[in-house]
């Protein structure tokens, strides 16, 4: 009896399923039509607004002159062996014989200026390292790579005065003035 009467339950079940399958089917067709419909026409009036291209404006060449710059392929800016061989280009050549600061085995960026002090009528500047320690310098002192001497340190506007010497592009040593001034975290 147990076994007829699982038969008639399952019977039951799927005639159900399928009568809720075929009312849904039914369904389904009528609101897809009037979807259908109103998809076709509800922009059928409507046209898309495209704006115009901008207009294209013609070329203007520009024609460079460079009559207060020097040249930069003129032979003068060329260094030559024998301008170095008479030693009109390493007039400035930075002496490599001297006995290196401790400073100047950071770059200037590695270098923070932290205060100035005056002992004795000489002014010596504070220079903290990027490693954490902390160096008195005075005028003539170095600090950076490219050979920076001290040649002020101004402890009213807290700053310092190096004289770097480089090598410009074309081979020739110049020197350049650099500005320290105190960094204010």
């Amino acid at each position: 009896m147990l076994k007829t009467r699982n038969k008639t339950s399952v019977a039951r079940n799927l005639l159900l399923a399928g009568g809720v399958c075929f009312a849904l089917m039914g369904c389904q067709d009528s609101q897809m039509s009037d979807l259908r419909e109103f998809v076709e026409t509800a922009y059928q009036d409507e046209k898309p607004k495209i704006d115009p291209l901008p207009e294209i404006q013609p070329f203007k060449a520009f024609a460079y002159v460079s009559e207060e710059e020097a040249d930069p392929f003129s032979f003068e800016n060329i260094v030559s062996n024998r301008d170095e061989a008479s030693g009109a280009a390493t007039s400035k050549r930075p002496d490599t014989n001297r006995v290196k600061d401790p400073l100047e085995d950071f770059p200037l960026d590695a270098l923070r200026m932290v205060g100035t002090l005056t002992q004795e009528g000489v002014p010596w500047v504070i220079v903290k390292t990027t490693q954490g320690t902390a160096h008195l310098a005075s005028l003539g002192n170095y600090m950076g790579q490219n050979d920076g001497k001290i040649t002020q340190i101004v402890p009213d506007e807290q700053k310092v005065i190096l004289e770097e010497t480089v090598a410009d592009p074309a081979g020739r040593w110049v020197t350049r003035d650099v500005e320290i001034t105190i960094d204010e975290q």
